[in-house]
């Protein structure tokens, strides 16, 4: 990973991580999705992935303390923990022989069909999302990709969009449930040998353009009404929806 840290590649990387970290602050989510495909411009993306565990870690911890004020009980989430924690297991392990460009770019195109239904106000009902059978799929689904891709943000923005949470109350419950993701991911990966020690280094080294990425952005969220929190929470969901799908052909 460090054969070639010119000054290109600690650019980009830099640039990547606080953009990543500026969309995760307005919306909660979105860090690999800006990060991972920029930082893939140099460096492969194998390697690429496993630089979001820290931030992954750190990030959520400081946005969870940043909404700690809209806090609510977990246990009405457990079928999201359980779901999600069996899915990354899964993804982890079919990583290896799985079509990647065809899983993403089916979780692409469903984020990106979701988000048209959203706008043309046809959505998944909130009776329907308050089902604990749909808790469990959803986060079974998140798990399963985020295993597979390091990916965990669009599935369950489409889940809590549904439930019609208050934004910093959305901004805390996808907080807490990300940090878990990211803890199942890290472990996995740890346990597959798949995440290596010049790895963990690199993780550590792009905290600091995405801390203050996310500072930046939780700034603009705190200056934003809940209706356009709204349309930049879909917007961000179209523009995941289209880098799945154009990384699915090979056009990131």
């Amino acid at each position: 990973m460090f054969e070639s840290l010119d000054p290109l590649v600690i650019a980009v990387a830099t640039v990547a991580f606080f953009l990543g970290g500026l969309l995760k602050g307005v919306i909660g989510m979105g860090m690999p999705l800006v990060a991972i495909p920029l930082v893939a411009l140099v460096m492969p993306v194998a390697k690429a992935i496993p630089l979001m565990l820290a931030p992954g870690y750190i990030m959520n911890i400081i946005q969870m303390r940043q909404s700690w004020h809209a806090r609510m009980p977990l246990m009405q989430w457990w079928p999201l923990f359980l779901g999600m924690g069996l899915g990354v297991v899964a993804g982890v392990y079919f990583a290896t022989s799985a079509p990647e460009r065809l899983l993403r770019g089916v979780l692409g195109g469903t984020v990106a069909v979701f988000v048209l239904l959203s706008v043309a106000r046809i959505e998944l009902k909130q009776r329907h999302a308050e089902n604990p059978a749909t808790g469990l799929s959803m986060g079974g689904i998140t798990g399963l990709f985020g295993g597979l891709t390091g990916v965990f943000g669009p599935t369950l923005a489409m889940y809590f969009l549904a439930r019609r949470l208050e934004k910093d109350r959305f901004i805390w419950i996808i907080s807490v449930l990300m940090l878990t993701g990211v803890t199942f991911l890290g472990g996995s990966l740890t346990a597959a040998g798949n995440f290596s020690q010049e790895q963990l280094i690199g993780s550590f080294g792009v905290l600091l353009p995405s801390w203050l990425g996310l500072t930046a952005g939780a700034w603009v969220r705190s200056r934003v009404s809940q209706e356009v929190f709204r349309r930049v929470a879909l917007s961000a969901m179209m523009v995941m929806g289209v880098s799945l799908v154009a990384a699915s052909l090979g056009w990131s």
